[in-house]
């Protein structure tokens, strides 16, 4: 299909959705008479859901996808389709509010009235269109190198480069993004504070963390755990025994990736591109999950994420939009992506609001999101899946054990720079958001950030679609490896078979937001959701 024809077919589509009425009946809470009609509306406003959650998905993966240009027109009918969906939440809400939230399950209420404050958090004209801005800057800067252009998957590959001078130029072209996307950056943030202030909440941060389903304590635990844990076993591992103080005194932030891959260098020949995607829905297939009868939509092109999936109809269509990358990390990013779609496809729940659509914050706890794709995104630390499904020998398995515990504690650790940073601009009136960001750099990351380092925290795409997110990935790497230990533990050898994945099928993943991510963690680990398995993962030695 041309770009042109999905053009038409998505503002087409929208238009549709956008229309008066919409495929339902023009009506508000307060019409509905009985507690029989408030169920009955609330059911029909639950259809409308899935109809513009479909439509929303699949006006992102054509941008995604690389089928449909960003314009004023596409602006305007994805506009219109933001305000049709806080329609149904807001009118959910006022159904609620006067019928009680017993009208319906304590977890559809919920979730409607957390949908309901997303929307207003996130639905506002003004912020929508200043992320909408951010985002494609970000999507539509192309990296240029003393003339010549460079891909983000190039850029990453200077980060490792063995020329300190190459290291360092990777940090002034991402301020080159930066000056153009800090504007945008400052003024949403302003106006994500303004919004805070306006519907009563202490801040902006705090709020959008209650929506998305986190447990404040939880979130504090287990982020705290990971700092105060994983600072100085990264600096010894880095600096060859010798700790902090050579951490943050040789080594600079942009030296990290070097470092890593030096310490551990697994060939990207080694891991052919072409056969990637056949390993991966074969490490897949072990589990039970037959990917190869149903194919899934799957493109790879260069954009600002590494990947996205992207559910237009749950269960049945899903659909990927993956970045090259080199060597083992593609692999790595396939068997996250596609846990995504696993997840997807495993969903049995038949009320929309359970079936994890991810456009309403609120309606899909991104813990749990993507936890269950990280469970798959971390079969790579298996030596078993090493040996049986990529084939590597037993020195080349001790060599990407080592490079991925490496990468995830700089992970663990960017990944705290990033919350925490966005935390606290999000709380702080009037900060000079430039050298908030730098401040944050030196004292969390554990590494030297130099007087002449250049700010570059306008460079992230989470600030302009995902806010109050990036904490949801340090959780996530929690909740896989906790998870598969609970399958080492109920399994045994066999916790790599189609028994398992029919356990994590019908424990984890088929009730999609049925429950909450306490309670999947506690029954399918007996356990609620803690660091003690990731971090005795990163402090193993082969």
């Amino acid at each position: 299909m041309q770009r042109r024809e999905v053009l038409a077919l998505v503002l087409a589509s929208l238009a549709a959705a956008c229309a008066p009425g919409g495929g339902l009946p023009p009506q508000v809470g307060g019409s509905a008479r009985t507690r029989s009609e408030a169920r009955a509306r609330l059911r029909a406003l639950s259809r409308r859901y899935e109809q513009l959650m479909s439509e929303h998905g699949l006006f992102e993966w054509s941008r995604y996808a690389g089928r449909l240009a960003e314009g004023p027109e596409a602006s305007a009918r994805m506009e219109k389709l933001r305000a049709a969906e806080r329609e149904v939440f807001v009118e959910a809400d006022e159904i609620l509010t006067r019928f009680g939230d017993r009208v319906v399950s304590p977890r559809s209420a919920r979730l409607w009235r957390r949908g309901a404050l997303g929307l207003r958090l996130l639905g506002d004209a003004r912020a929508a269109k200043l992320g909408d801005e951010l985002e494609s800057v970000i999507n539509e800067h192309r990296f240029v190198d003393d003339g010549r252009p460079i891909t983000r998957a190039e850029l990453g590959e200077m980060r490792r480069s063995e020329d300190p001078r190459v290291r360092r130029r990777t940090r002034h072209l991402e301020h080159q993004l930066h000056l153009k996307a800090a504007p945008i950056a400052v003024a949403l943030i302003r106006r994500r504070r303004e919004i805070a202030r306006e519907l009563g909440r202490p801040s902006f941060y705090a709020a959008l963390l209650a929506v998305r389903g986190a447990h404040l304590p939880t979130v504090e635990r287990v982020l705290g755990d990971l700092d105060r844990r994983s600072r100085r076993p990264l600096a010894d591992a880095l600096g060859g025994g010798r700790g902090r103080r050579l951490s943050r005194t040789l080594i600079s932030s942009w030296d990290v990736d070097h470092l890593v891959h030096r310490q551990a260098v697994v060939p990207h020949p080694r891991f052919p591109a072409d056969r990637a995607r056949a390993v991966v829905e074969g490490i897949f297939a072990a589990f039970g999950f037959d990917l190869r009868q149903n194919p899934l939509d799957l493109t790879v092109r260069d954009f600002a994420f590494g990947g996205q999936t992207i559910a237009i109809t749950a269960p049945d269509d899903v659909r990927l939009v993956l970045r090259p990358l080199p060597g083992i990390r593609f692999y790595g990013l396939l068997l996250h992506e596609i846990g995504h779609a696993v997840a997807v496809r495993s969903t049995q729940a038949t009320e929309p609001l359970y079936k994890g659509y991810e456009w309403v914050p609120g309606l899909l706890d991104p813990a749990f999101a993507e936890g269950s794709a990280e469970l798959f995104g971390r079969l790579l630390d298996e030596p078993r899946v090493l040996r049986e499904h990529l084939g590597l020998g037993s020195d080349e398995i001790e060599t990407v054990l080592r490079a991925r515990r490496l990468e995830t504690l700089v992970s663990v650790r960017r990944g705290l720079v990033g919350s925490i940073f966005e935390r606290l601009a999000l709380e702080r009136e009037g900060a000079d958001l430039d050298l908030l960001s730098l401040d944050v750099e030196r004292n969390v990351s554990g590494f030297f950030v130099p007087r002449d380092a250049e700010p570059v925290w306008a460079t992230s795409p989470f600030l302009a679609t995902y806010p109050v997110y990036t904490q949801s990935y340090q959780l996530a790497a929690c909740v896989a490896v906790q998870v598969r230990d609970a399958l080492k533990a109920r399994f045994g050898e066999a916790w790599l078979s189609p028994r398992a994945g029919d356990f994590l099928r019908r424990h984890f993943l088929s009730d999609g937001a049925r429950w909450s991510l306490t309670e999947k963690m506690v029954v399918t680990t007996g356990a609620e959701l803690d660091s003690t398995s990731l971090l005795r993962q990163l402090f193993a030695r082969n």
